[in-house]
Formats: structure tokens, sequence, C-alpha cells
């Protein structure tokens, strides 16, 4: 969806349409899901934290000024990204057990996902997050470069190169 009609149900939403709500939330789940994903590399904390996001929009949505929806609803997911992630280092765990609990359930990992792998062991996160961004949430470049605040041609640039390496390093994989 675009910026302009992104906007607008912002704008319904305010106004307390749970439709537009409803149309928000499917048109972005999959980049804002993404985007934590590519912080957090846990799929659980990611739905977690995905939904997390959306009840903030919901909360904060009166202190939203007409900009770039999009942009809005990723900075909050980076932000509970981030202190998710920060949480998480100064946990202590106290029997042998426990650091296995801690991804919950199920997690994405390099058995289940060559590429996924291939991005985590090759890419800096910053070139990790705009391969997810673009690939997996279906941003534009240009989108991208409002989201984390770069300019287009930096994250063309990055994005260009990023696939490069991942391409020589699953060539090098698969030689092996």
């Amino acid at each position: 969806m675009n910026k302009i009609k992104l906007d607008a149900y912002a704008a319904r939403m305010k106004r307390g349409d749970e439709h537009a709500f409803a149309v928000i939330y499917e048109s972005t789940k999959k980049g804002v899901f993404s985007y934590i994903y590519s912080i957090t590399g846990d799929y659980a904390v990611a739905e977690e934290l995905m939904q997390d996001t959306y009840v903030k929009v919901k909360q904060n949505i009166s202190s939203y000024r007409e900009g770039n929806f999009s942009a809005w609803i990723i900075q909050i997911a980076r932000n509970l990204a981030y202190n998710h992630v920060k949480r998480a280092s100064r946990e202590v765990f106290t029997d042998d057990y426990a650091p296995f609990e801690r991804g919950g359930g199920y997690r994405i990992d390099e058995e289940s996902s060559p590429v996924l792998a291939a991005v985590k062991a090759v890419l800096k996160e910053e070139e990790a997050q705009i391969v997810i961004l673009h690939v997996v949430g279906g941003y534009k470049h240009r989108e991208i470069a409002e989201l984390l605040k770069k300019p287009v041609g930096t994250v063309t640039w990055t994005y260009k190169n990023a696939l490069a390496k991942l391409k020589a390093h699953l060539e090098e994989e698969e030689r092996r």
C-alpha cells in the first residue's frame, strides 16, 4: 500500500475506525515482522514483538502526526526489538536447561533456512536489515531509505553489495 493511502487509513484509525486498523495491519505486518526478525533472529520473539507493535500503534495513534505512517510503525517495532535484545542480553540463567527454553518452542535456524544462515554469517546488521526489508517485507529502496534515514543511493548500493556477498558465499558453500 502506498504512503498516501496508508496515511489516509491512519487518519481514519485516529477517528476510531476499526476497519482502518485491520487494513493497516494486513498491509504492513509482513514488513514489520521481517524487520523485527532481522534484529532478534528469533521467530517466536518476532511474532510477539510484532503484536506488541500493533498494540502500541493502537494505543498511541493519537500522537501520530501526518507524514510517513509506515516509518512510524517501523520505529515502534525497532524500539521494541532493540529493548528486547538489550533486556535479553542481561538475563542470567540458573540451570542447564534454561538457554534452550529462552527461544520459545520454535526457531528458524541454519538447518531450516540455509539462505537465512548465510544472511547471518555474511552480512552486517544493516545489510541484513535492508535485504530482509526488501526481499521479505516487500519495501522499495526509497521506503527503506526513509525507514532507516539513509540516502536512497546508499540503500541501493548496500543492497546490491549484500546480494553479491550472499551469492559468493552460497556459491562457495555449494563447491564444498
